[in-house]
């Protein structure tokens, strides 16, 4: 699951960042600005997110859980 998130967030960032980019070299600032700085925003979200996912699923396999997963508690 992190992978996804992690490489889904790089691919919006590169996408939204170009064109982001080549919006802001265009005169004036408008809906279409605000547009790309969220999706901007967003991706830097999905990186955020699936590194910390990362993280967690390595913490779990350090302490001993093999799987990875969180346990579910009934």
């Amino acid at each position: 699951k992190h992978h996804i998130m992690i490489a889904l967030g790089l691919v919006l960032g590169l996408t939204f960042a170009l064109r982001l980019a080549r919006a802001i070299l265009t005169p004036g600032l408008g809906m279409a600005e605000a547009y790309l700085a969220g999706g901007l925003v967003l991706s830097v979200w999905l990186v955020i997110g699936g590194l910390a996912e990362w993280h967690h699923v390595r913490a779990n396999r350090a302490a001993g859980d093999e799987t990875g997963e969180d346990e579910v508690e009934s």
